[in-house]
């Protein structure tokens, strides 16, 4: 067996993972080795591990060979001692292989029920639902006070936690005082609300005795308002009178901002508490109605406290086209918040607009904006007629990429990369540059970019703060597919660019967190009604990840939403991050022509306002990279209609 074999020199074992050869003789040998190991993992994992063995002699000299290894020791640790894990362990120190075989070896720990071994052997790299295992293992070993303290931090989250984390938990809550079990409770209960999880606060609830009040106003908020309803001013009921009415503002904010002041006089909400449902109410009135929401913000924030609501203030002035009012309130942010590219940008635009002419005043703004690069700077150049200012190209140190393609751990990440195991080859990369100075890395990222891995020289890039290297964040992925699919649809290439850059920095295999996947990031449903309208196959959730079928399929959709919204890249672009429905919400409200950057900034939702600034300067970037040159903006996206002058 290949254990017995490695394990007869000490160090075999060592050899296997780094004495790899740094360049292949020819292609030739390289395929061959990669075949091979395919065989070989394929073999393993359909339990044939000899037929596996079989292999390595050709495979010793692989890059992937200690992977190969790993399988082998997971499929026969049921076997193995502790001893011989120690060799593994040791000659594997630091390393994503010696990693994963210390996780193996914790289920077989966890599955013999050797607690002692398992706290000996655990650290804190493995996988978050393994601390659970080992919060257990102290527990069964008598550290309770070590047990507790780490449960308690365990505890502290308002998301649900792993099955394998309850025997813990019921430990250490046993342990406590009533009157702090309660309290604990409450506690994870607020953080489940504030992540908008009220199943599981109310879950937390019930595990309370005498709690069916609490959970009865939890469940409907609107029993605040009703007659006759009191509540003593006690510390639970703070939090709960707060959690009710954060819940209640979402489809009742009227009823819930006059409670807030009733319940305040009744209860005496903290200072803390205050703040909190400040915030939370602007951010639900400032995404529904505007024009109560000016009015609701000077009567909340009178003497200009919240710079988030500052913040409003001057975009509802824009709106209003109230050019002093906007410089008057641009003034009232602190400092640093002021001399941000955004409040630059819009003091030299009232500016200019007050005073009907470019004063030198926002000349000098803008012009120093435009020597940036970005959404705002590209505006600001668009006010001045200037050009826009993209950066020069990186000269190639050849020498320095051909040092760190020798790189062992690189070379592991390139070929678990062709190997298709992405998230292993990322960890591979990870472990390589931790070793790397900055040069080395932007070498690094040329690398990837050689071996069509984009989304990790973008990456790269940013973690290496090399914003100006654009040939490496902004690189020209799946160009034929891009390209084609444009050409379709009749979309502006440099703008699905821009796009599939924003949505997933061109990662084929992206998954978020509400499950969108793929380089433009479609959502499965998306996907159902795109590919009846394709006429086409509804792709399962893997083949949506194929980036042809995801690109094709993203770029169908923007054309869909371009036409829908009368060739306006803007309100395309938010619709494709916000829904048109929602869009189109924003358009019902609106009064007359808007001029686009004053739309952009008023829309109610953060995230879509940055995406769109973002897209529309990527779009630049591509621009200049397609040859497709043109302004940020183009004339017809200049001014934004209401809703009755689209479809």
């Amino acid at each position: 067996m290949i254990i017995r074999a490695c394990l007869s020199t000490i160090f075999s074992i060592a050899l296997c993972y780094v004495a790899v050869p740094l360049a292949h003789a020819d292609a030739e040998s390289l395929a061959k080795e990669r075949q091979l190991y395919r065989e070989a993992m394929e073999n393993i994992s359909r339990g044939r591990s000899e037929q596996a063995e079989a292999l390595l002699p050709a495979l010793h000299q692989y890059a992937l060979y200690p992977y190969l290894e790993l399988e082998l020791i997971k499929a026969q640790i049921s076997e193995l001692s502790h001893g011989t894990i120690d060799v593994y362990l040791q000659q594997y120190r630091d390393t994503i292989v010696g990693q994963r075989i210390r996780i193996a070896w914790l289920y077989q720990l966890r599955r013999r029920g050797e607690w002692a071994q398992f706290v000996r052997y655990y650290r804190q790299d493995p996988p978050s639902f393994m601390r659970c295992d080992y919060l257990r293992a102290l527990y069964k070993q008598g550290d309770t006070r070590t047990a507790n303290a780490e449960t308690e931090a365990l505890w502290q989250t308002g998301r649900s936690l792993p099955d394998a984390c309850d025997p813990a938990l019921e430990q250490w809550l046993s342990s406590l005082s009533t009157a702090e079990y309660r309290r604990q409770h409450w506690q994870r209960a607020q953080l489940a609300i504030e992540a908008g999880q009220h199943s599981l606060a109310i879950y937390l609830l019930r595990k309370v005795p005498g709690s069916d009040a609490e959970i009865q106003l939890l469940e409907n908020p609107a029993l605040l308002y009703q007659r006759g309803f009191t509540m003593a001013p006690t510390d639970d009921n703070r939090r709960l009178a707060l959690l009710s009415l954060r819940r209640l503002a979402k489809n009742k904010f009227e009823e819930a901002n006059t409670l807030w002041h009733q319940l305040d006089r009744e209860l005496g909400f903290t200072n803390e508490q205050n703040y909190a449902l400040r915030d939370a109410f602007a951010r639900q009135i400032i995404a529904g109605d505007m024009d109560y929401a000016r009015d609701w913000i000077n009567a909340n924030d009178p003497a200009f406290e919240d710079p988030y609501l500052t913040e409003w203030r001057i975009r509802l002035a824009l709106k209003d086209r109230d050019w002093e009012a906007a410089q008057r309130f641009i003034a009232l942010l602190p400092a640093k918040l002021r001399a941000e590219p955004d409040w630059q940008y819009w003091w030299a635009r009232a500016e200019t607009e007050k005073q009907q002419r470019l004063t030198e005043n926002a000349s000098q703004i803008l012009r120093t904006l435009a020597t940036q690069r970005g959404y705002y700077s590209f505006m600001a150049a668009d006010l001045l007629n200037q050009q826009y200012r993209l950066g020069e190209r990186r000269n190639l140190d050849v020498a320095l990429l051909d040092e760190v393609r020798q790189h062992s751990a690189v070379i592991r990440a390139r070929e678990l990369f062709w190997q298709g195991e992405l998230n292993t080859a990322r960890l591979e990369w990870n472990y390589a540059m931790r070793s790397l100075n900055t040069a080395e890395k932007i070498a690094a990222g040329q690398l990837a970019l050689e071996w069509q891995w984009p989304h990790q020289a973008i990456v790269t890039a940013i973690r290496a703060g090399e914003w100006d290297d654009l040939e490496l964040r902004f690189p020209m992925a799946y160009r034929e597919q891009f390209m084609q699919t444009a050409a379709r649809e009749e979309i502006d290439p440099k703008w699905i660019y821009a796009i599939a850059r924003q949505e997933s920095a061109f990662a084929e295999d992206a998954r978020s967190p509400v499950g969108a996947r793929g380089v433009m990031q479609i959502m499965p449903g998306t996907a159902r009604t795109l590919a009846r309208q394709m006429g086409r196959p509804t792709p399962s959730r893997s083949e949506l990840l194929d980036a042809d079928t995801n690109i094709a399929m993203g770029g169908f959709y923007l054309g869909q939403l371009l036409k829908r919204f009368s060739g306006n890249r803007i309100l395309a672009t938010a619709a494709y991050n916000a829904g048109p429905s929602r869009v189109e919400r924003v358009l019902m409200r609106q009064n007359g022509n808007m001029p686009a950057d004053i739309w952009i900034e008023n829309l109610p939702y953060g995230e879509t306002r940055d995406y769109i600034k973002n897209v529309l300067a990527f779009s630049v970037v591509y621009g200049e990279k397609l040859e497709l040159s043109k302004p940020i903006l183009a004339n017809h996206e200049r001014r934004i209609s209401p809703v009755d002058e689209f479809n």
